[in-house]
């Protein structure tokens, strides 16, 4: 299964790697995205592990690497990262918002 992070998880990505770098050092924030990425690759390699969030989009799973949330879906051949956010952000809201389309 190929995978494809949409332009929103992407930006995700980039200011969790510099809200680290900023408190904990490049050499953390860097060790940090690599442990998210292995959690993408879990969810890539077993696509339905993530639970079902439907009510936010269609389609929608989500699994974790506390504290952020990966949000994805899946098609025949590729797992999509929608966004990934902290889990205290309010998931509901930012779907009302668009959040989750791609």
């Amino acid at each position: 299964m190929t995978l494809h992070l949409t332009d929103a998880a992407e930006t995700d990505l980039a200011e969790i790697w510099g809200y680290i770098a900023t408190e904990a050092g490049e050499p953390t924030a860097t060790r940090y995205l690599d442990r998210i990425t292995k959690t993408i690759d879990v969810a890539r390699h077993s696509p339905l592990i993530g639970t079902t969030r439907d009510q936010l989009g269609t389609g929608l799973r989500v699994t974790f690497h506390h504290p952020y949330a990966i949000y994805y879906q899946v098609t025949k051949r590729t797992l999509i990262v929608v966004r990934v956010l902290h889990g205290a952000r309010d998931a509901a809201a930012i779907a009302e918002q668009g959040g989750f389309i791609h």
